[in-house]
């Protein structure tokens, strides 16, 4: 019995997809408790856990997040949306480091990262455990400066992402992947493809888009991934973070 409820996880994440349509079946505030608490199991760095999630329910902080990311509805319409920060300011205030530049590092902003992203996945997957499905937005960031004030983000939090949970409408097809050779490797950096091996990825992720947008878009992977790059340099997310005391301070000289 254990073996199959552990088969059953590993399914579970083998099956992942990004969900964007939703039923209107509401989620119960039990089922959001889970996912939240599931989230704070988190494996997080020096025990800081160093992140804040904020549930977003009201419907002009919904739009204006959809807005920002460039119109995706699913910020909108989604039954359950948590923004998921990365947080020092909490440390700053109860913790009180006696160095007083150190939270101002890269490795405390790399620490706060970190700890929002494994919440975050630990929310999608415990959602997805629940019969839920969901999408993580980043797009969100185009306007970072105007999602801090949206939400009074003190100093020292950086809102990350976006995630939209809800018991799916309908299942989209997964996306290839890259082939596991490409990207695990034992004791040394993996070999990149060669041309024959890529023009062969390259051609299923264009097969896949043409499926799944009804033959209006046919780009492959390459040529995808350098619109996406292009489009979404983000270059003032730097000085949104300087502003807001991230990785403003360096150690003394070795």
């Amino acid at each position: 019995m254990e073996e199959m409820k552990n088969q059953d996880m590993i399914a579970l994440l083998l099956a992942h997809r990004s969900v964007r349509e939703f039923t209107a079946q509401p989620i119960t505030e039990e089922t959001i408790d889970t996912i939240v608490a599931c989230a704070q199991q988190a494996p997080t760095s020096s025990y800081l856990q160093a992140y804040t999630i904020i549930r977003v329910t009201d419907a002009d902080k919904r739009a204006a997040l959809a807005a920002y990311a460039g119109g995706q509805e699913w910020v909108r319409k989604a039954p359950l949306v948590l923004l998921f920060c990365a947080d020092l300011h909490r440390l700053d205030v109860l913790v009180k480091p006696e160095d007083a530049n150190v939270l101002h590092n890269t490795e405390l902003y790399t620490v706060s990262v970190i700890d929002a992203a494994l919440a975050a996945q630990k929310a999608l997957i415990a959602a997805q455990a629940l019969g839920l499905g969901g999408v993580v937005v980043g797009g969100v960031r185009n306007e970072t400066e105007k999602m801090a004030q949206c939400f009074a983000l003190p100093e020292l939090v950086f809102p990350m992402f976006l995630l939209c949970l809800g018991y799916p409408q309908t299942l989209p097809e997964q996306r290839p992947r890259l082939d596991r050779q490409f990207i695990y490797d034992v004791d040394r950096y993996p070999k990149l493809p060669d041309a024959q091996q890529l023009a062969d990825y390259e051609e299923s992720v264009r097969q896949y888009f043409l499926r799944a947008s009804g033959g209006k878009s046919d780009r492959g992977w390459t040529p995808r991934c350098r619109f996406a790059i292009s489009k979404k340099p983000r270059y003032e997310l730097e000085a949104f973070l300087k502003k807001a005391g991230f990785m403003t301070k360096q150690g003394p000289a070795q």
